[in-house]
């Protein structure tokens, strides 16, 4: 038997991101943001490909700054 996958609705992915639902709408238009899916008029987010999305924009710190310089 399939599970089924989790969705999240606009107004949730805006809440668990922190961001506005305008906000979602712009990087869409960008093709910035997470993949989304349209289901009807309904926007709908899969938590595991919001999940990717956060992975992949993560950013490692390069070093440490010390004394106006940044050390590795």
């Amino acid at each position: 038997m399939e599970t089924t996958p989790h969705l999240l609705s606009k107004t949730d992915t805006a809440k668990f991101l922190g961001v506005s639902e305008r906000t979602l709408d712009r990087w869409h238009t960008l093709r910035k943001g997470p993949a989304r899916i349209n289901a009807g008029r309904r926007v709908l987010y899969r938590l595991s490909a919001v999940s990717t999305w956060l992975s992949a924009n993560e950013i490692q710190p390069m070093g440490t700054f010390i004394g106006g310089y940044t050390t590795t």
